[in-house]
């Protein structure tokens, strides 16, 4: 059950990030430029990444584990996704650095309360959580403790890399490492390799030997489908869920006729493995196997590629599905 954070904890989350705007971070730091802090209290390490440098707007992005850096990195090596879908591999805490429109009602009364006063562009501080299936929100209790923590150790981590205490080699592919050592009771700073591993594979295996027979036994076509969730733009607000969600829909569609076959509406407490096997399942058993199924990444193909081997379907990866994004921006320009 979400927790709403004290006014006390909303205070000593804001009291450093106001000391990390001080020391402008975005006028050392590309994007790219990552640190990894790694506190005593989490297993994980915690990945930060700084934003403004590069002209888009002041903000810097924390990540909490390896999984989710992955997803940080998915994005920046596959451009041609389109950018209404990458909110699917984002996962992860913002703090932005921005202006006072941009601010929703509950934010600006936590920056009241607290007695704070911010004049002026890229002035106003305000916070983000951000995960899969669900529309950007505040923070719940446990990570504005938890961001804090995170913050306070990044504060002195740049503060070393800026007044050249330390340096990296970001160029070459290390990063900026701050952690406790318990023995000497010390903080450490310094550049190490980056220790991200590549991602992980986890492909789904169908154990119904009966059914993929029966698939496969199925006429081939010479039909070309497209199989992939798209996230649309409409915010769906559902009591019985503790915060916002994002419309998406799992959609297959005829890539040479454009139409579109079949749609299912999810939100994310779905399953998405099991819907995703029974519409491409449903479609076989009715329609055939087709000569070619294109997904949109990776991680769809890791659902589908065992059973595509296995019934005879020919899997691609295509970031750009053409018939479902351009059923996506039709839907946009409706006014959803």
């Amino acid at each position: 059950m979400r927790k709403e954070a004290s006014l006390e904890q909303w205070q000593s989350l804001y009291e450093v990030a106001i000391k990390l705007k001080e020391l402008k971070p975005w006028e050392h730091l590309w994007d790219m430029d990552l640190i990894a802090i790694l506190l005593p209290e989490y297993e994980e390490p915690f990945f930060c990444s700084v934003m403004g440098k590069a002209g888009e707007c002041n903000a810097i992005g924390t990540y909490e584990g390896l999984e989710h850096i992955q997803g940080f990195y998915y994005v920046v090596d596959n451009p041609k996704i389109p950018f209404s879908q990458m909110v699917r591999y984002q996962n992860n805490m913002m703090c932005y650095f921005g202006n006072r429109q941009e601010l929703q009602s509950k934010e600006l009364k936590i920056i009241k309360d607290l007695g704070l006063k911010f004049r002026g562009k890229n002035e106003w501080i305000y916070f983000h959580s951000f995960e899969t299936g669900y529309a950007p929100y505040t923070l719940e209790q446990s990570q504005v403790v938890k961001l804090t923590l995170v913050f306070r150790q990044l504060y002195m981590a740049l503060a070393a890399l800026i007044e050249e205490k330390v340096k990296v080699d970001f160029q070459e592919g290390n990063i900026l490492l701050r952690t406790f050592e318990e023995e000497s009771n010390l903080w450490y700073t310094y550049e190490t390799p980056n220790f991200i591993p590549p991602r992980i594979q986890r492909k789904i295996t169908i154990s119904d030997e009966l059914l993929v027979t029966k698939l496969a036994k199925n006429e081939e076509t010479k039909d070309e489908i497209e199989l992939d969730t798209l996230y649309i733009n409409a915010v769906i607000n559902d009591k019985t869920l503790e915060r916002p969600i994002l419309g998406n829909l799992l959609i297959l569609a005829d890539r040479k006729s454009g139409i579109i076959i079949d749609q299912n509406m999810l939100s994310p407490e779905d399953n998405l493995t099991n819907n995703v096997l029974n519409i491409f399942i449903n479609y076989v058993m009715q329609k055939g196997k087709p000569k070619t199924l294109c997904v949109r990444d990776e991680y769809m193909l890791d659902l589908l590629q065992d059973l595509c081997d296995r019934i005879g379907v020919t899997i691609k990866v295509n970031e750009k599905l053409k018939v479902i994004d351009s059923f996506e921006k039709s839907f946009s320009m409706r006014g959803f």
